[in-house]
């Protein structure tokens, strides 16, 4: 426990329903904030004690209290910065409808003749469900890029301009068509213009604010580039960030990184280095992810696996080597055995200290399932894309989608999950996170998480994965003060009642958001 100043303000709050997920104490009524950490939980009178008379009394008047949300894998700073530049195409049910945004997004920004960008369309929305193609967006713009990216992030579409002006050797027919996925997607946006410094400041305190005052206080962050977290330590330096990063760095970054001195859990309680990020396959959107049998709607394509198991394995050596934590990107249940598989290897006889992990774990199999809760490998999970990704049980069939998004199995099994929304691929919402998890489907009830389960591995859960759990993930006595004041009771509230839900007011580190 941490030790307080004697003279350092107190502030109890009384009168609550404090859902602690602190196992000596599920359920308390109140709680006291001493210097952003817990000084005090448990009944009225035992707070009253420990904040002593001169503390300031807050009355919760019966709200529900839950600990601050961890977003465990969310593209933040990239959101931030696509609210600004990027046109949204999510929802988008044509391609008609898809070309008008672009449009207005234009006209919204004086029609130069800068880059237009769009991001968020699904082409299973469409009638009929194609990519839209180069043509498409030569209707929008001809004499600048237009290049439009789908929700997923692992496939492109570019107008004539932006093919042209491609010099990457690109795969057969992508210059006819204007569609590229994977790596190839980064070549096609290579030449766009760079944020300045003050636009990635304004990014980081719009989409972090957001986060903030929907509840999440702590996200494990996927950045770029290590400019981005140039950014994030400037702002630390000026005690600006709103929530707390666990910042994620590309793997492409490692040698810099090493050579920075920076490691996993290097920092403080506000800005802390996380894993390095690595790509083990696409996605099931794109149909790039990588499956043991064909997809079921596509005979003959099995996606793609974006690096083998040897090196797989050497990467997670050379990162455990320097200290390094892994996040590995695996949506198709061969990426996943593959991944499984090369942290197995890679830890030889040791534990998982450093908690390698997996990303998404979207298709599974049983031996995966075995292997990651035998070894302790943290997963994070997108309950968001059991809606979204509708058509996975047309992907997969309906024998494989019996392990496609399988959240209670792997919770029952004992694999640590931990919760998130990917946004920008997802909307920064946790209450459709929390919805999604419980109302899955009809196809896979079997598979629904209680609001309870969702939110002990959205705090908890989080906080394990990022070697935070002796600060973060309970409202527990010497923790930080992360938590979210809602004005109903979660746990017992219908089903879609949940996504109106919104914080009467966050704590983080004490600090009302």
């Amino acid at each position: 426990m941490k030790l307080f100043r004697a003279d350092a303000p107190v502030t109890a709050y009384v009168n609550g329903r404090v859902h602690t997920f602190d196992q000596d104490t599920p359920l308390a009524a109140a709680f006291a904030e001493k210097l952003g950490r817990f000084l005090a939980v448990g009944s009225n009178g035992y707070v009253r004690q420990r904040a002593g008379a001169g503390a300031k009394v807050v009355d919760l008047g019966g709200a529900t209290v839950v600990p601050g949300f961890a977003d465990a894998h969310v593209h933040l700073v990239d959101y931030g910065l696509m609210l600004r530049s990027t046109a949204d195409l999510v929802g988008c049910s044509s391609v008609a409808e898809m070309r008008q945004r672009l449009r207005d997004h234009m006209a919204k920004n004086g029609n130069s003749s800068g880059w237009v960008l769009g991001h968020g369309f699904d082409q299973e929305l469409f009638d009929p469900p194609v990519f839209p193609t180069r043509e498409d967006l030569d209707a929008v713009a001809n004499d600048r890029p237009v290049i439009v990216s789908r929700i997923c992030g692992h496939a492109a579409v570019g107008n004539t301009f932006a093919m042209q002006r491609c010099k990457a050797d690109l795969p057969e027919g992508a210059r006819e068509t204007g569609l590229v996925t994977e790596d190839d997607t980064g070549a096609l946006f290579a030449g766009a213009p760079e944020p300045s410094d003050a636009e990635i400041d304004a990014a980081i305190l719009e989409a972090g604010g957001m986060a903030a005052s929907l509840g999440i206080t702590s996200v494990h962050c996927l950045l770029s580039d290590l400019r981005q977290l140039d950014r994030l330590y400037a702002l630390h330096d000026d005690k600006r960030l709103p929530i707390r990063f666990y910042a994620q760095i590309p793997y492409s970054r490692f040698p810099e990184a090493v050579e920075r001195g920076l490691r996993t859990g290097w920092g403080d309680e506000w800005l802390r280095i996380g894993a390095l990020k690595i790509f083990v396959d696409g996605s099931m959107g794109a149909r790039t992810a990588a499956m043991i049998e064909d997809f079921s709607d596509d005979p003959g394509n099995r996606g793609m696996l974006l690096i083998d198991q040897a090196a797989l394995t050497d990467q997670i050596k050379k990162a455990q080597a320097a200290g390094f934590q892994t996040a590995t990107h695996a949506i198709g249940d061969r990426a996943v055995e593959v991944t499984v598989n090369a942290i197995d290897a890679a830890l030889a006889h040791q534990s998982n200290t450093l908690r390698h992990r997996v990303e998404h774990a979207s298709q599974m199999t049983r031996r995966a399932l075995v292997k990651m809760a035998n070894r302790t490998i943290p997963v994070s999970v997108q309950p968001q894309f059991v809606q979204t990704d509708f058509w996975t049980i047309q992907r997969v069939g309906p024998e494989r989608y019996r392990w496609s998004y399988p959240f209670k199995t792997m919770i029952a099994a004992g694999v640590p999950c931990a919760m998130s929304s990917d946004c920008y691929v997802e909307r920064l919402d946790p209450y459709e996170l929390i919805y999604r998890a419980w109302e899955r489907d009809e196809h896979s009830k079997q598979e629904s998480l209680t609001p309870e389960e969702t939110i002990r591995a959205y705090t908890g859960g989080g906080a394990f994965a990022s070697h935070q759990e002796h600060d973060l993930g309970s409202i527990s006595e010497g923790k930080l003060a992360d938590v979210v004041v809602l004005p109903r009771p979660i746990f017992d509230i219908p089903p879609a009642e949940i996504l109106d839900l919104r914080p009467e007011f966050v704590l983080t580190g004490g600090q009302r958001r």
